[in-house]
């Protein structure tokens, strides 16, 4: 009896975590900053045409997870790290592009890289009255064990918005995939001899997501040069989605485990219906002056459903760019 009371212990310690809130369902891009990055360049430049550039960036934050999933990034349950994000892309005046880009922290090993994205998309940058793009990205996880690294390994994207109102409405729908992992340890001592236990938790995850929102974009030209400008745009976001997460555990509590799993006592899926899950605010204010622009963005993000954690995070980054 002692060793099952033990045992059960140990496997009751194991739980779940990495975000602050529930497992990630929503993605949610930058919405259209390609478009307006776009729009500026055209209107800054003499001949007011579709141009073809290449753009380096760095971005400083705490942006863990994604370069456009700002709605995982609300529920990381690590916020005071500090994230370096370089990155380089080719945006052709037809709209298709492609990004590379890497993060850059103290994780537990020391300063580094701890993952990379790659991603393609076509953003269509010419219509008066519509705006629409999606991608794809694709991020290289060096530990899937570290809570500083995505979740998310294959993200689908696309968004459709109305540009001809004062108030511009939208809506995106994304879908997620991917995998994480969890280690979890136990000293504990059964019939007077010190066990030493472990478990290997495994998760793979689908998200499927829709964002609806309405923003308007503030305009300035020639603020402190005839070739700068500037765009604010504040963005109200209701984030819906649904969820399915796959549990797998490797653990040498074999004969437990199995009883357990038996009983139903060890979920193997955790699944999210379909529901509203937060209200989030995009802030964005985009500032370029020649081949230099400068992006200051807040997104603060409300978790509706009943949860244990708080309801209220926030994700900042500050990017500097340069235009070739």
């Amino acid at each position: 009896m002692p060793k099952i009371v033990y045992l059960l212990i140990f496997v009751l310690f194991f739980n779940c975590c990495g975000f602050a809130q529930t497992n990630p369902t929503t993605p949610l891009k930058q919405n259209d900053s390609l478009e307006i990055l776009n729009q500026l360049i055209h209107l800054l430049d003499s001949a007011e045409k579709p141009v073809s550039y290449l753009a380096a960036n760095i971005s400083i934050g705490n942006r863990l997870f994604s370069i456009n999933n700002n709605s995982i990034n609300a529920k990381q349950s690590t916020t005071n790290v500090v994230i370096y994000s370089p990155s380089l892309g080719y945006f052709h005046k037809s709209g298709l592009g492609f990004t590379a880009g890497a993060n850059l922290l103290n994780d537990v090993i020391g300063f580094g890289i701890n993952q990379y994205s790659m991603s393609p998309s076509f953003d269509l940058t010419t219509n008066e009255h519509i705006g629409f793009g999606i991608s794809y990205t694709h991020y290289v996880v060096k530990n899937k064990f570290s809570p500083f690294s995505s979740p998310i390994q294959n993200d689908f994207y696309t968004y459709l918005k109305y540009k001809k109102t004062w108030l511009q409405p939208s809506v995106a729908i994304g879908y997620s995939m991917g995998e994480y992992n969890e280690m979890k340890y136990k000293d504990t001592v059964i019939n007077g001899t010190k066990r030493y236990l472990y478990d290997s938790i495994n998760y793979k995850l689908n998200a499927f997501s829709i964002i609806f929102s309405a923003g308007h974009q503030f305009w300035w030209y020639g603020l402190l040069d005839k070739q700068d400008g500037a765009v604010f745009t504040p963005i109200l976001m209701a984030n819906a989605g649904s969820g399915k997460t796959a549990i797998r555990h490797n653990s040498n509590a074999i004969v437990l485990f199995n009883i357990l799993k038996k009983r139903g006592r060890i979920p193997k899926f955790e699944n999210n219906k379909f529901e509203m899950q937060s209200i989030g605010l995009n802030l964005e204010f985009n500032y370029t002056i020649g081949n230099f622009n400068f992006q200051p963005q807040l997104y603060v993000d409300y978790y509706l459903p009943v949860t244990d954690s708080k309801r209220f995070s926030q994700v900042f980054v500050f990017n500097t760019g340069y235009t070739f």
